[in-house]
């Protein structure tokens, strides 16, 4: 702010602090002896001091003799096509009615917003206003219905109706938890987000105008209103139709009225969400006080409000992240503030991920932070794998030429590494695949330091096959191959018949899925020929490798030997037990090997156990239990009922996205979803994915048919 402009304002704040308290003819001729340069700017703070939305409930014409007192219309009167039932609330703009369509047949309630007499609008933009708001179709928006003018001249508004409360007292009510409040806000932003891709800016967003209906939902209304009031000779400039809590700075200094005057209303919409009070304190402040706070104060952030209602989220929830997403909005320069709804959404987002936000400076430590914050199991579990296998290591080593009792040390530190390498594949597997680059050079540190210190134990070969599995789950079966193909050469584990076996059997695996299949027959043979008869771990060995088969035989189009192979579920469910993760794989691949072959009614009694394995685990949210939707909503493609495909489809959207954000995965259920009409005659391109010791796959229509 220059010199100038910082007299001038000095000036306007001394003439608003002076006739504030006066009203009538004391205040008109206050106002006639000030500078000509300074009056409108000083009248329109006066306005937007004394003024309340629709549904304030505050008198009308507060504080302002000059102000008409309009009747009360009567139960019964007729606006344009409907009858009126009650007085809802009055304010500063008018009153609102509910009323109700004059139409036998057809029965509708809305809100009917009566505008000031004194409120002269030009038809023209009265027309250009009804036109825009019914461009607004969104859930979180109460649409506007119809519009007109009284015989008196009073123009009405007529939107739909919500049975609801006020945002603020659905807070003091609920008292909600911050997850649900901020999942308020974001339909509340997406409201306003879709107003703005119509180019229409809300200017009076604030809790009385959002209301939380029955459902938990929100609604933001009094699209519209507020633009009614702009001077015709200043475009895109405010009149005095605003509540001065909820007010921006440009707002009161005559500054245009942009996206930006929103996206600061809605981080005091967000303050009053999370520290159940006023953003600017006190709403018996002197006026003078009020106006200066908003213009040239600096707000703390939600952490530090001043009088934190009952409802308030406690401090140490909100310092940080959400109190930096909240100044950001309410920065006093527009240019400085998010530049739309899509930013501070993506905040938000951030925020709930535990990633870094735009509104923080990115500092290495920040970053860090949010990275342990976002990732702590899988680094938890990350150390205790390095950590653990480095001692198992140095004392197995340790045992070639110490005695017996040493040596049985050294086997307990072992099947101590076992367990956490069994632990940490257990949560990639439960939490989809990892692919940060610090964990995979820690995992291919410790990968290249076990070849050089396993030896032929079965423990070694127990260890060799989880970190295989490992880079099974990272889906990197060149990895995975690689590192098999030097466990077996060097013998690791081959004194375990069971673990030699299952590490040939994942070593022909991943040869057949990296396409490197000449050696896979004769290593399968190889594998089920070490197999002892009768033991359970030879058993879930021995079932992997029909799964291989099953693969080899579909890939040279023998379907009927593929499906013989893996059919008998009976089998597979007593030799996997209960390794419930790799039971799912059977499920998926049992279901892409029916579609395939065009079996779809005997598909019905695979997701019947499945789905019964589901309840049971409680793995629904896995990978797996993600893929057997999708391969349930492709066989109710195949047959026609796609109704029930596409609500299938949804729910899985909505839970994939919930679970893991933006994936392949997700562009690959968008993708089937996208399409109105999925033809009968769509190709089935199925990619697989790896899994441990076997595959899950994921189903893509494409046309024309992709051959591998």
């Amino acid at each position: 702010m220059t010199s100038t402009d910082s007299g001038r304002w000095d000036a306007i704040m001394a003439a608003f602090d002076a006739i504030a308290p006066l009203d009538g003819e004391a205040r008109a001729q206050a106002l006639a002896g000030l500078a000509p340069d300074i009056v409108p700017q000083v009248e329109r703070m006066l306005a937007a001091a004394e003024l309340t939305g629709v549904l304030d409930a505050g008198p009308l014409g507060l504080g302002s003799a000059a102000a008409p007192q309009p009747a009360t219309l009567a139960e019964g009167t007729r606006i344009g096509g409907f009858v009126i039932d009650r007085l809802l609330g009055r304010g500063g703009m008018g009153e609102v009615y509910l009323a109700t369509r004059d139409d036998p047949s057809f029965r509708q309630q809305v809100a009917l917003k009566l505008l000031r007499i004194d409120m002269a609008v030009d038809e023209k933009l009265f027309a250009r206003e009804r036109r825009m708001l019914a461009r607004l179709d969104h859930p979180h928006i109460a649409h506007f219905i119809d519009g007109g003018v009284t015989p008196e001249g009073r123009l009405w508004m007529a939107m739909a109706y919500v049975e609801g409360e006020t945002m603020s007292a659905w807070v003091r009510r609920v008292n909600p938890s911050l997850a649900d409040r901020l999942g308020v806000f974001r339909q509340v932003c997406e409201a306003a987000g879709h107003a703005h891709a119509n180019l229409i800016v809300h200017r009076d967003i604030k809790p009385s105008n959002i209301l939380i209906d029955r459902q938990g939902r929100a609604r933001l209304l009094d699209f519209g209103v507020a633009s009614l009031a702009e001077d015709p000779d200043r475009s895109g400039v405010t009149g005095g139709v605003l509540t001065l809590h909820y007010a921006s700075p440009e707002q009161l200094t005559a500054g245009p009225v942009t996206v930006a005057t929103d996206i600061h209303a809605l981080g005091l919409v967000l303050y009053t969400l999370l520290a159940d009070t006023q953003p600017w304190g006190d709403s018996g402040s002197p006026l003078s006080t009020l106006v200066r706070r908003i213009v040239e104060d600096e707000m703390r952030g939600p952490s530090r409000a001043e009088g934190r209602g009952a409802a308030a989220i406690p401090a140490t929830l909100l310092a940080g992240d959400l109190d930096a997403i909240v100044l950001k909005a309410l920065r006093k320069d527009p240019a400085e503030r998010y530049p739309g709804v899509g930013a501070l959404l993506a905040d938000l987002d951030a925020y709930a991920e535990f990633r870094p936000i735009a509104a923080r400076d990115a500092s290495t430590g920040y970053r860090i932070k949010r990275f342990l914050r976002r990732y702590r199991w899988q680094v938890a579990a990350a150390a205790a794998l390095v950590l653990t296998l480095s001692g198992g290591i140095i004392a197995t080593t340790r045992q070639a030429a110490i005695a017996e009792a040493e040596r049985d040390r050294a086997l307990a530190e072992a099947r101590r590494a076992d367990s956490i390498v069994q632990t940490l594949t257990l949560t990639l597997a439960q939490g989809g695949s990892s692919s940060d680059l610090t964990f995979r050079q820690t995992l291919d540190q410790t990968a290249g330091r076990l070849l050089d210190t396993l030896d032929a134990s079965e423990r070694s070969g127990a260890t060799a096959n989880a970190i295989a599995d490992l880079y099974i789950f990272l889906q990197d079966a060149a990895a995975a191959q690689a590192f098999l193909d030097t466990a077996v050469a060097r013998g690791i584990g081959k004194d375990s018949p069971v673990e030699t076996a299952r590490l040939k059997a994942s070593l022909a695996d991943t040869e057949l899925f990296t396409s490197k299949g000449e050696r896979v027959p004769a290593l399968l043979d190889e594998a089920e020929a070490l197999l002892p008869p009768g033991t359970l771990a030879g058993d879930e060995v021995r079932e992997a490798i029909f799964g291989t088969r099953a693969s080899l035989a579909r890939r040279s189009g023998d379907l009927d030997t593929a499906l013989a192979l893996i059919g008998d579920l009976d089998r597979a469910e007593r030799a996997f037990g209960g390794n419930q993760s790799q039971l799912l794989v059977r499920y998926n691949n049992l279901l892409v090997y029916l579609i395939e072959a065009g079996r779809m009614d005997e598909a019905a009694a695979v997701f019947t156990r499945a789905d019964r394995l589901l309840a049971k685990s409680g793995l629904g949210d896995t990978i797996q239990g993600l893929g057997l939707d999708q391969l349930r909503a492709a066989v109710l493609m195949r047959t026609d009922r796609n109704a029930q495909a596409g609500d299938v489809l949804r729910r899985l959207i909505e839970r994939r996205r919930r679970l893991y954000g933006e994936s392949p995965a997700l562009a690959s259920d968008l993708a089937v979803y996208s399409r109105s009409n999925w033809p009968k005659e769509s190709s089935l391109l199925l990619m697989p994915q790896p899994a441990r010791r076997g595959r899950c796959w994921r189903v893509f229509w494409v046309r024309p048919r992709l051959r591998w």
